[in-house]
């Protein structure tokens, strides 16, 4: 694997303190903009084009991360994001909707 996808938690963690420098905030964006996509391509497997999550708010996948990599900052991000899309598609199967 390659690509910000496979850095650990411990990056983002500290791409989040603040203040934050211009690299910081690059850094948090990309993470963030590559978590949302891997979100939504689940999405994208759904059967003929049905959704199996929601995506959440920007804000809310920031405060996921958080939790998710300071109760585990050896993980790497893909890690943290299929954790929270397995979360996300059992609560939208949840709602009833299929």
């Amino acid at each position: 694997m390659a690509g910000i996808g496979v850095a650990t938690c411990d990056v983002w963690l500290d791409a989040r303190k603040t203040p934050q420098q211009d690299r910081e905030v690059v850094i948090e964006g990309l993470m963030l903009a590559w978590v949302q996509g891997f979100l939504s391509s689940k999405n994208a497997t759904g059967a003929k084009g049905r959704s199996v999550l929601d995506v959440p708010s920007p804000e809310t996948i920031k405060r996921v991360i958080d939790k998710i990599c300071g109760d585990n900052p050896d993980w790497k991000i893909y890690i943290v994001a299929d954790t929270f899309a397995t979360v996300l598609i059992d609560q939208y199967r949840g709602g009833g909707r299929k």
